[in-house]
């Protein structure tokens, strides 16, 4: 009977399946507690917004809904605001959350996702301007069946033929929802599509063993139909592209400063953040300068990277080098890897989706997976590959592998899906999650790791240099004070990089602006409670107790955790009220 519901009312029974899964027993029938009504809300708002899209429920570990792809409908979309808007006025009248400070934070917390989700709706609007989210609804839908052995292949093998039989819906839906389209995400969309096949043709047979041959038949036929649906797509993106405006991307400082301090809880406005990474560029610039400096005198023996005959021997040279790092963490006492973090596998990035991951990109585990591997998708080794993050691969791997595993995003995430309050365990700042992973850079290389590698000093205090262009380009795209070419080669000339690569990030973060502040933001913060711990605790201090404190919170805000740490009220104070949901500019 679930067939044949429609796409709104199937939406409904997943988030109520789901809601059922999540929240165990029900509440005493006295009510609840105002804060256990904050819980209660915020497991029906994540289950409604995990059921509106199933390639995220897949990604999360949840799989009830690994056959299907997201609605795009009007119907659909006029739902989901009636929805949105429910929650935020439920939660409301639910302000202040509760009277522990834990307990506020957690009405922070959901607040933020709450607004940041109407924010997104409101002022990227995706669904009408970026043709990429249609077909990359339907690469991701596929590619997110592939990495683990959830179920069967039987299983995966019809989700993937039922996802990539309805790549065909979602693509029409695109074409008719596209009112305002954005002439560069539109040629994104064309460039991703152009190298989806291998996709398709090779990835996918990753699904075969096991399966019958009619199954295998079935799977291949509705293969073929997705690749005809997206080359169709492709032709339409092609032939619009040249009445379709540039830029318009822009979401102004009014309503960009609002997003970094009610979604993201930053204390900062766009203008101090810029200032801070005019600040942190000239640094960067002075170390680049002292490196250089110090190699040119240095004595003694020097670690190098060895050359590979084969993009199969750099893979497995990567994956080794994990093991190297972890017994640095363990014998230097930086932070505790708890016995439940699992495997960490090095794979290539599918050229689907190169154009605007330069860098690669890393997925852990999901939330709720019971397989606690993670994986990071590398650029393409060939030695023709002359991206910046493909060319510090060849030079050393050492600093992105630990800005991505070990300890950055990949033990940092596994150990706050383990957290027991349900709100931060699903929380995920991103301010918290790339600023520790930018943070774990420097701190290794201060810590000795590098000591006898300066490929890979080299490589930090570059990576240092790019994560400062950054922020002064997502301010620029944000608030329009940059066109995107203007962004690009802002980016080329500031932060040292290839125009691919200026490319694809300038793209990816004017699809998506907030992201790209991130890295020097939080790393800046930590560096801030740092200094508080060891003010706290003064002879009794210890770096692991400091690392291991900080990644118990969740994925959450570091004003958040300046509040229930240390009491200190400066960053949430900024940003806190009015505590409950409020009109945006």
């Amino acid at each position: 009977m679930l067939q044949q519901l429609s796409s709104v009312g199937r939406a409904i029974c997943s988030a109520c399946v789901i809601t059922v899964f999540l929240c165990g027993p029900a509440l005493a029938a006295s009510g609840p507690t105002r804060a256990a009504a904050v819980q209660a809300l915020a497991r029906r708002y994540y289950a409604y917004a995990w059921a509106a899209s199933p390639t995220q429920m897949t990604s999360i570990g949840l799989h009830t809904e690994d056959d299907r792809l997201a609605d795009y409908s009007d119907a659909e979309d006029v739902a989901y605001g009636k929805a949105l808007t429910g929650f935020r006025s439920e939660l409301a009248a639910l302000a202040p959350g509760g009277t522990s400070v834990h307990d506020q934070i957690d009405y922070l917390l959901l607040r933020a996702d709450i607004e940041g989700d109407w924010w997104s709706r409101t002022y990227l609007r995706a669904r009408e301007r970026n043709p990429a989210i249609y077909e990359e609804e339907c690469t991701n839908g596929v590619f997110g069946l592939l990495p683990k052995q959830f179920a069967n292949n039987v299983l995966r093998a019809q989700s993937a033929a039922a996802r990539m039989r309805a790549c065909g819906r979602v693509l029409t839906q695109g074409e008719h929802n596209l009112t305002e389209p954005v002439r560069e995400f539109g040629l994104v969309a064309s460039q991703e599509i152009a190298g989806a096949d291998p996709l398709f043709t090779q990835s996918l047979d990753t699904l075969t063993p096991g399966i019958s041959s009619a199954q295998r038949t079935q799977l291949y036929q509705a293969r073929d139909e997705a690749l005809r649906a997206l080359r169709g797509y492709k032709r339409w993106v092609d032939a619009h592209l040249a009445g379709w405006h540039n830029g318009g991307f822009a979401v102004g400082k009014q309503q960009y400063d609002w997003m970094l301090q009610r979604v993201l809880l930053l204390p900062w406005n766009s203008d101090q953040l810029a200032q801070m990474a005019r600040f942190e560029l000239a640094r960067d610039r002075a170390l680049a300068i002292w490196e250089r400096d110090r190699q040119a005198y240095a004595t003694g023996a020097v670690r190098s990277q060895p050359t590979f005959a084969n993009k199969a021997d750099f893979l497995k040279y990567y994956q080794s080098q994990t093991a190297r790092v972890v017994a640095f963490i363990k014998s230097h006492n930086i932070v505790t890897i708890p016995p439940y973090i699992g495997a960490f596998k090095i794979v290539e990035l599918p050229k689907a989706l190169a154009p605007i991951n330069p860098g690669g990109f890393m997925n852990p585990p999901g939330i709720f997976d019971r397989d606690q591997t993670g994986f990071y998708f590398v650029p393409d080794y060939d030695p023709s590959n002359t991206s910046f993050f493909a060319a510090q691969a060849r030079q050393a791997v050492l600093p992105v592998l630990a800005h991505e595993g070990v300890p950055g995003h990949f033990l940092q995430f596994s150990i706050a899906y383990h957290n027991p309050d349900f709100i931060r365990r699903v929380h995920g700042d991103s301010v918290f999650a790339e600023g520790w992973a930018f943070y774990g850079e420097e701190m290794l290389m201060r810590a000795g790791l590098y000591d006898d590698d300066p490929a890979a000093r080299t490589a930090v205090i570059h990576l240092m240099r790019h994560r400062a262009t950054r922020v002064l380009v997502d301010i620029g795209l944000a608030t329009g004070r940059m066109t995107l070419a203007q962004a690009i080669q802002f980016f080329q000339d500031n932060a040292g990089i290839d125009q691919a690569t200026a490319y694809g990030e300038g793209t990816r973060f004017a699809m998506g602006p907030g992201q790209a502040i991130d890295y020097l933001t939080g790393k800046s913060q930590i560096e801030m409670l740092l200094a508080k711990a060891q003010d706290k605790d003064g002879a009794a201090f210890s770096l692991r107790r400091f690392h291991d404190r900080l990644l118990s919170f969740g994925t959450v805000p570091y004003s958040t955790i300046a509040w229930e740490w240390f009491g200190d009220t400066t960053w949430i104070d900024a940003v806190k009220n009015p505590i409950e949901p409020v009109a945006m500019p």
